[in-house]
């Protein structure tokens, strides 16, 4: 037996007709010759591994049929049918996709008219994280909110597969992947069984647009939200803030780990939230004083502090109208002051100068404040905390 070709050195057996040109000439010759590598036996293994419907007693109203020697995924069904939807392999083995597609998610690839094996895997990954983190936090998925953070990305020089990328300064997860190509190989068909209705129909039996690939896919432009959607807008892209710089809010953070992990994650950035909501509210309070509530009582305040105070005006309104104190007349001249007096009297009227207060009577008067260099002590302090607070929490997250 010879070796097994890799899935790059296979490639479609024959040119296409005149017909299939007139169907799939518009598309990238790149993705006309990417043949699948999936084989018969191994979609049984696959199934029991990984189980395509979310509701296992409809398990059996599908099967899984491998794509032809000149199959490629952007080949359609003839208008009689049976009409199949292409499906890669890793959209369940790697994102835990299931079948049939949530209204969010049909919403998303209906608007943009894109078929779902036309729709890069990372493009999916944008589509199933982001409504898993709402779902979460308890806010309905919608497409407008989807549409204003993402936009459609086209592959440049050709129509080949489709993707999301967040608008500018809107961003909200990193690629599930920066450079994922292999599961473009790893396609198959999935069709109704003998009987069953595909979800993938309508009434008709008409395919939805979503099915087939589609030259015309197009983007979906949201200038303005709801007021519940710019807030639930404004929460999901400040999450990302709240982890460490070494680590990404990715896709696959989300759709990797068991919903236990993912849950406990997602809580955790919520913790982080509701401390960093609390410290903005404290900055609030501290920045308008009228929220900080009642005046707490100084000691000099109190009535002791304030009857002393009245008491010692009236002593010395008493001893101004008594005259002045007579001195006794002396001959001997004062001693001169030392060199250490002289420095100590300089800073003492140094401070008494910086420490001009408001007497009793209304008039500014001299009287040492001894609670002056306390008080610039705590503004020093407070200026201080206000600036941790400003790092931790930035001034455009409140």
């Amino acid at each position: 037996m010879g070796k097994k070709k890799s899935c790059h050195e296979l490639k479609v057996p024959r040119p296409l007709d005149a017909a299939e040109i007139r169907l799939y000439g518009w598309v990238e010759e790149a993705v006309l010759t990417q043949p699948s590598v999936v084989e018969g036996n191994s979609l049984p293994e696959f199934r029991r591994n990984f189980p395509l419907m979310e509701d296992s007693g409809v398990e059996g109203d599908y099967v899984l049929e491998v794509a032809g020697p000149s199959d490629c995924v952007p080949f359609r069904a003839g208008e009689e049918g049976p009409h199949y939807l292409w499906v890669y392999q890793e959209l369940f083995t790697r994102l835990r996709m299931r079948l049939p597609f949530s209204d969010f998610q049909r919403d998303v690839i209906t608007h943009c008219r894109v078929a779902v094996s036309q729709l890069h895997l990372n493009g999916w990954g944008f589509i199933l994280a982001f409504e898993k983190v709402c779902l979460h936090y308890g806010f309905r998925p919608t497409i407008r909110l989807f549409f204003y953070i993402y936009d459609v990305h086209f592959p440049p020089g050709g129509y080949g597969y489709i993707s999301f990328r967040a608008r500018q300064g809107r961003k909200l997860f990193d690629f599930y992947e920066d450079s994922i190509q292999e599961f473009k190989w790893h396609y198959f068909k999935v069709l109704a069984a003998a009987g069953k209705h595909a979800f993938w129909l309508d009434h008709e039996n008409k395919p939805f647009p979503w099915v087939y690939w589609n030259p015309e896919v197009k983007d979906f432009t949201v200038y303005n939200l709801e007021p519940l959607e710019m807030a639930a807008f404004k929460f999901l892209v400040s999450l990302p803030d709240d982890l460490p710089k070494k680590n990404k809010f990715t896709c696959r953070w989300i759709l990797d780990g068991s919903d236990a992990e993912v849950g406990k994650f997602l809580d955790d950035l919520l913790d982080v939230k509701m401390k960093r909501t609390k410290l903005n509210d404290l900055m609030a309070k501290m920045a308008d004083p009228s929220r900080m509530g009642p005046r707490p009582v100084l000691p000099t305040d109190s009535p002791s502090a304030t009857a002393t105070a009245a008491a010692a005006v009236a002593a010395a309104s008493a001893s101004a109208a008594a005259g002045p104190i007579p001195v006794e007349s002396s001959s001997q001249a004062p001693p001169a002051p030392t060199a250490s007096e002289t420095h100590k009297a300089k800073k003492q009227s140094s401070k008494f100068d910086r420490a001009k207060v408001v007497n009793l009577e209304g008039e500014e008067g001299l009287q040492e404040d001894p609670t002056a260099d306390l008080q610039q002590k705590q503004r020093k302090k407070k200026a201080k905390v206000d600036d941790a607070f400003k790092k931790a929490l930035g001034q455009d997250s409140a």
